[in-house]
C-alpha cells in the first residue's frame, strides 16, 4: 500500500467560535518519524484529534477531506489500525488498581482495564508481553498501574498504545510531568521504537523532548502550519517567531535544549 498515513485538505474546524484549525494542508507517510512542535493553544492536540477521528473537519469547505490510509470514509478498525495514541487525559483515567498487564491487554479492547466480559486468551496476553517488552517495560506487567511512577506509567501506557500494532505510535506531551529519570526512560523508549522502524509522531511544545530519530519537523501556530521541513528549520529565528519570544538553542549528540 502506497497511501500516505494521514492525509488532511484544506482542513479547518471550529468550535464554539473558536478555531482550533485553519485551512491545514498535511501529509504523514507511512514510516515517517514526525515531530509536531508548537506553544500551547497553537492547534496540536486539534491535529491529533482529527486524526484519531476525535474531531470532524468542516466538511463545506470546498476540496476539504481527511484521509486515513487512503480512505476518506474510514472506520473506528482504520484508525486504530493506522495510529496508538498515547496521552495524559488517558493515562490519569488507567491510574487505577489494575495490573500493567490488564492496562496493556485493554487497548486490544479500547477500554478502560479488563473485565470478565472480555475473552482474553493465551495470544492476547502474549501480545501484552510482547508490547511491554518493546518499551523495556516486562518487569512492570504485574505491577499495579497506581503504584507506579509517572515514568512507568507512561511507558505502560505507550506499551497499550502498541498492543494493536498500529503503523504509528502518536505521544503527546509524553514528557508533561516527568523527572529527570522519567524523561530519560521515556525518551529511551521512543529511541528504541524509532531503531525497530517504528513510524512515530511526537506532539511537544518543547524542542528538547525531540529525539535524532526525528527527520522532520511540523510547527503549528494559530492553528496552521508554520513551518514544515527538516530538522534545519529548527533555528533561533524559527522558534522565536514561533513562540513570540526570544529563544536560544544548544545543540549536541543530535539533541536541543531551548531557553528563553
Amino acid at each position: 500500500m502506497n497511501e500516505p498515513l494521514v492525509e488532511m485538505h484544506r482542513v479547518s474546524i471550529e468550535r464554539d467560535g473558536n478555531i482550533l484549525l485553519k485551512d491545514v494542508d498535511l501529509r504523514i507517510d507511512r514510516g515517517e518519524r514526525v515531530a509536531i512542535l508548537g506553544p500551547n493553544g497553537s492547534g496540536k492536540s486539534s491535529l491529533v484529534r482529527t486524526m484519531v477521528a476525535d474531531l470532524r473537519h468542516d466538511a463545506s469547505v470546498s476540496g476539504a477531506y481527511v484521509r486515513i490510509r487512503g480512505e476518506e470514509n474510514y472506520s473506528l478498525f482504520d484508525v486504530r489500525r493506522a495510529f496508538g495514541l498515547v496521552s495524559g487525559e488517558l493515562q490519569n483515567e488507567m491510574r487505577r488498581g489494575m495490573t500493567a498487564q490488564d492496562a496493556v491487554l485493554s487497548g486490544l479492547f479500547g477500554s478502560i482495564g479488563t473485565n470478565r466480559s472480555q475473552a482474553i486468551d493465551g495470544s492476547m496476553i502474549d501480545l501484552a508481553a510482547e508490547a511491554l517488552r518493546s518499551v523495556g517495560s516486562e518487569h512492570l506487567a504485574c505491577r499495579t498501574v497506581n503504584t507506579l511512577s509517572m515514568g512507568e506509567a507512561r511507558r505502560v501506557l505507550m506499551a497499550r498504545a502498541m498492543v494493536n500494532r498500529p503503523e504509528a505510535l502518536i505521544l503527546d506531551e509524553p514528557m508533561n510531568a516527568l523527572d529527570l529519570t522519567g524523561k530519560h526512560l521515556v525518551s529511551r523508549a521512543m529511541r528504541s521504537l524509532a531503531a525497530s522502524g517504528r513510524s512515530l509522531i511526537l506532539v511537544t511544545h518543547d524542542p528538547s523532548d525531540i529525539i535524532p530519530e526525528i527527520g522532520r519537523i511540523i510547527m503549528m501556530h494559530g492553528g496552521r502550519v508554520f513551518r514544515d521541513g527538516g530538522r534545519d528549520i529548527l533555528t533561533e529565528e524559527n522558534l522565536s517567531e514561533l513562540y513570540g519570544v526570544p529563544v536560544r538553542l544548544l545543540s549536541a549528540d543530535g539533541r536541543l535544549w531551548a531557553w528563553s
